[in-house]
């Protein structure tokens, strides 16, 4: 367990310990998602996890996939489209992933993305994967 973490993970990447964490915002709504949550913050916090340079979300809110990308590599997860990457990285945390996570049948020429709550789930499948393989090589 680091001296640094209450949860014996890394500090740079702890959610908990950057204020990420769930639990630790108010104003969650009845799924769980936090409200009030850009996009742009949404992939912040994802990178801050990741340990990966911050990545601008584009005009009309074009997401990095490489950020997905990294998520899905760091994880353990097969590289695909984002809402497939999010998919898979949801079901490895044990979290639902549902048609809100995703915006494939409204999508204009950019391809299949993941909606502002898609990103949230990412992210708290992220904290939970992460911290159980710390909390494993920790143990």
């Amino acid at each position: 367990m680091s001296d640094d973490c209450r949860h014996g993970m890394n500090p740079a990447w702890c959610s908990s310990c950057l204020g990420d964490d769930d639990r630790a915002f108010p104003g969650l709504n009845g799924s769980g998602t936090r409200t009030g949550v850009s996009e742009q913050e949404q992939v912040d916090r994802l990178c801050r996890q990741l340990g990966v340079p911050t990545q601008t979300v584009g005009e009309g809110a074009s997401l990095p996939l490489d950020v997905f990308e990294a998520a899905a590599v760091r994880c353990g997860v097969k590289v695909g489209t984002m809402p497939a990457m999010g998919r898979a990285l949801a079901k490895q945390a044990g979290l639902p992933w549902g048609a809100a996570c995703h915006s494939r049948a409204t999508v204009s020429s950019g391809g299949p993305t993941v909606t502002r709550e898609g990103l949230d789930v990412i992210n708290r499948a992220v904290t939970q994967i992460l911290g159980s393989a710390n909390a494993k090589a920790n143990a």
